[in-house]
């Protein structure tokens, strides 16, 4: 970690006031520099949250948690996915970061060749990227349902199932957590066990199999996913309306 944080503030200096006083190449190796020590932090950091969801490798004794297998603390299930989900999204968050700041140039009028370069690539790369972390979503969700399903029931707003139905997917709705009950909640019927277990016959597990103090606010969760996948959604698809008018301008 300290490795990381050091590998960022000795170039992070140049990459900011270095761009008129030193040469191209020592300014992009900068950047690079401070890009690799940012990833290699939150390796470290994703690998402590992640053991506190998802912990392995240690014991108990007298009433203090000890580390018996190092590698099972750092690699523990929910690491790989977390890491892959948290890195890409960086690099999402910096493609739109980018394709903003080019947005507001050409808005003002600064139409120039360097700026619509750095548009088109900021928005080319949400088109590859954002698909990407879609698929890496789908893969922590099914982790989490694996490890912490009493999360999944949350953040999808399910109290309880049917017997020998599959789950539906609560597209909007208000879950009330005194009233054990989505409020106002529009479904789709069979379509959360088919997205949340890849099947028809399963069911996702509900929030009334967990005691009240178990479970997470799911009001709370259940809006900030679809809050997020929302975004995801539009950064799709500004990524794909670019590359369309780069498809007809090419023509």
């Amino acid at each position: 970690m300290l490795t990381a944080f050091f590998l960022e503030a000795g170039f992070l200096g140049v990459m900011l006031f270095g761009w008129n006083k030193v040469g191209p190449g020592l300014h992009f190796l900068s950047t690079c520099m401070v890009a690799l020590g940012t990833l290699m932090s939150t390796f470290w950091i994703l690998a402590s949250n992640s053991w506190m969801h998802t912990p392995q490798g240690f014991e108990i004794h007298n009433g203090q948690v000890v580390p018996v297998d190092w590698v099972a603390v750092i690699f523990n299930p929910s690491f790989p996915y977390r890491l892959l989900h948290m890195s890409v999204a960086a690099f999402l968050s910096s493609a739109m970061f980018v394709g903003a700041s080019a947005a507001w140039h050409l808005l003002k009028g600064n139409d120039t060749p360097a700026i619509r370069r750095m548009f088109s690539m900021a928005l080319w790369m949400a088109v590859v990227v954002a698909p990407v972390q879609a698929l890496i979503g789908d893969m922590h969700g099914l982790n989490t349902l694996k490890h912490q399903p009493v999360k999944i029931a949350a953040i999808e707003g399910h109290w309880e199932n049917t017997p020998g139905e599959p789950t539906p997917l609560t597209l909007v709705g208000w879950p009330d957590m005194e009233a054990e009950r989505t409020r106002y909640a529009l479904e789709i019927p069979a379509l959360g066990s088919l997205i949340l277990t890849h099947s028809l016959d399963k069911q996702v597990p509900a929030l009334k199999d967990y005691p009240k103090e178990d479970r997470p606010n799911s009001t709370v969760v259940f809006w900030s996913f679809r809050l997020m996948v929302g975004m995801g959604v539009l950064m799709i698809f500004l990524g794909l309306a670019r590359s369309d008018t780069d498809a007809m301008a090419a023509a």
